[in-house]
């Protein structure tokens, strides 16, 4: 690191051997002629320069080589120990990388996305964008980062959209080919591959369907796992205007029992779940993890909480509809999320979601 002192009275920086041309803030676009001159520019003395505009007088240490043009521009090949890919900069995704930014406002965290739609979001959020493929590999080194949340859904995120075959895998061989081996790789797989739907309780041993979408899920877990990755199996995300209950109250009708059971887990929770599984690093290398809030709750109980929090006070009940094959039948499982809570060591912030919607009021 290049060290750079601020001066209070004259809010100037003394900028010492071997400078770069840095700004204040990580997230301001850089100036690529002086970063091509700063990274070869050694000077025999120091020199004064003017702090970036609201930064306080003060510049922050700026590591060598490690100063990122945006996308397509020129990215060091040094990565610092709090760096983070997100593969799947979609809803969890971005708040996973909001959150590790506010535990290491230093860390170059960089968004993978399908599109660029999102990325002037992402970099409002202090996230470096990129798209798959080119260029992410243009701007992104090969075992560059430490830290890598895969977050990105079979279907590219379109309901009922199946995965082409070997896509979602290569997608996962792209992800791992930029981490180093050394950190935490992180997969946010889905409870939707177990067998069960009969109202029994699964575990991380529990038998698992062989429907086409798990099976795209299932291969994909086991190149995480092969690896030393670790794979978090989700409950149903919601917030408030996402999750099964905001698509119900919308088209006023369910198909299943109204005792069908689910397991539910708030979207802040998940992104949790994925930044303890990369900073309890080597304790759950190749693991695997169903993480959930350890509430069970049927259809009816979250339509009639849903329906307490302003945002559906005026919704109606949603008709069930049940197939004939399922009438008088249980449905849906219970999770066992004890190994999220002794091993992976994480607990929910939200502990059901009737409690959340409580929260709301």
């Amino acid at each position: 690191n290049i060290s750079l002192a601020a001066h209070e009275e004259k809010h100037q920086v003394g900028c010492g051997f071997g400078v770069l041309f840095a700004m204040a803030s990580r997230r301001l676009p850089c100036r690529r002629p002086l970063l091509a001159l700063g990274l070869s520019l050694v000077v025999a003395s120091s020199f004064w320069c003017r702090s970036a505009p609201g930064a306080g007088g003060a510049v922050a240490a700026v590591p060598v080589g490690r100063i990122a043009c945006g996308s397509g521009g020129a990215q060091a090949s040094a990565a610092g120990q709090d760096d983070l890919l997100v593969f799947g900069a979609g809803f969890l995704g971005k708040l996973a990388a909001q959150k590790w930014l506010e535990r290491h406002p230093s860390a170059r965290v960089v968004g993978v996305t399908r599109s660029d739609a999102s990325h002037e979001e992402l970099r409002k959020m202090g996230v470096e964008p990129h798209t798959a493929g080119a260029d992410l590999a243009a701007a992104a080194p090969i075992g560059g980062f430490p830290n890598v949340i895969f977050a990105a859904p079979p279907s590219g995120g379109r309901p009922g959209a199946p995965a082409a075959p070997g896509s979602y895998a290569e997608s996962i061989r792209e992800a791992q080919s930029h981490w180093d081996g050394k950190g935490g790789f992180v997969f946010t797989s889905s409870g939707g591959v177990f067998k069960e739907d009969a109202g029994g309780t699964v575990d991380e041993t529990s038998p698992v369907s062989d429907t086409p979408r798990t099976a795209v899920l299932l291969e994909a877990e086991k190149l995480v796992r092969e690896v030393g990755g670790t794979v978090l199996r989700l409950a149903g995300l919601y917030d408030i205007l996402r999750g099964a209950h905001a698509y119900w109250l919308k088209v006023g009708v369910i198909t299943g029992s109204k005792d069908g059971v689910l397991n539910l887990l708030h979207y802040e929770d998940a992104a949790e779940a994925a930044l303890t599984a990369l900073d309890r690093g080597s304790a759950v290398r190749g693991e695997l993890f169903i993480v959930g809030d350890g509430v069970p709750t049927t259809r009816l109980e979250i339509v009639q909480s849903a329906r307490q929090a302003p945002q559906f006070a005026d919704a109606a009940e949603p008709v069930f509809e049940v197939p004939p094959e399922q009438m008088g039948k249980p449905s849906g499982k219970v999770y066992n999320v004890r190994r999220a809570t002794d091993v992976l060591r994480w607990t929910p912030r939200y502990k059901s979601f009737a409690q959340f919607i409580t929260m709301q009021r």
